[in-house]
């Protein structure tokens, strides 16, 4: 496949920092970056919450916290120290 690119001056500069940092050709830098691209993409099916989840499980966000797991239920109460 071809494709022909036009890049602004601040895209096209950090293209060719990349390529002599990496000492490779363009059009491999290019392909490594869509494949990159293509396979990072969100799936359809995947909701924004799921899409979260995982960013979170990724990070270790999730469960890094003790308590009771009501968090969403009484959440002033430990915010403020209300019940409201």
């Amino acid at each position: 496949m071809h494709i022909d690119v036009e890049l602004d001056e601040i895209h096209s500069e950090r293209l060719m920092r990349l390529q002599q940092r990496l000492n490779k050709p363009l059009t491999e830098i290019a392909a490594e970056i869509l494949a990159r691209a293509v396979d990072e993409t969100i799936l359809p099916n995947e909701t924004e919450g799921s899409k979260i989840l995982k960013i979170m499980e990724k990070h270790g966000i999730l469960g890094c916290m003790e308590g009771e797991g009501t968090l969403s239920v009484d959440y002033k109460k430990h915010l403020w120290g209300t019940d409201d």
